[in-house]
């Protein structure tokens, strides 16, 4: 059996969660280690409902879209919490803020964008 590569993916928003999903769903699991990266302290939610639950027409619970449970159950290492601050290309290493340090054989950035108003 061919040997899994390690996939890190830095970003936990609507794109890598639903790329997180997506791969699971393909059975990426057969192929690769999983592990996420993301800087807020939970799972992913849907960002275009946050306006929604600050005015109270809908409930947090219901803009998540994957618990850290999720992860878990999906054999899917979660950092939540965890700011990613250097990678060290050379080496194949995505450094945490906490000390964290993953290797990766394929390294995928999910990580948004700024908005910009000119």
């Amino acid at each position: 059996m061919k040997e899994k590569q390690r996939l890190v993916v830095i970003g936990t928003g609507m794109a890598g969660g639903r790329f997180v999903e997506e791969l699971t769903e393909r059975d990426g699991r057969e192929h690769f280690d999983i592990v996420v990266f993301g800087e807020e302290p939970h799972g992913n939610y849907n960002r275009i409902l946050l306006s929604s639950v600050v005015a109270g027409s809908h409930d947090v619970k219901d803009i998540f879209l994957n618990s850290v449970e999720w992860y878990g159950k999906n054999r899917i290492t979660l950092h939540a919490g965890v700011r990613v601050e250097a990678i060290d290309r050379n080496r194949n290493i995505v450094l945490g803020a906490n000390g964290i340090q993953e290797h990766y054989d394929r390294l995928v950035f999910a990580t948004g964008s700024k908005p910009f108003v000119p």
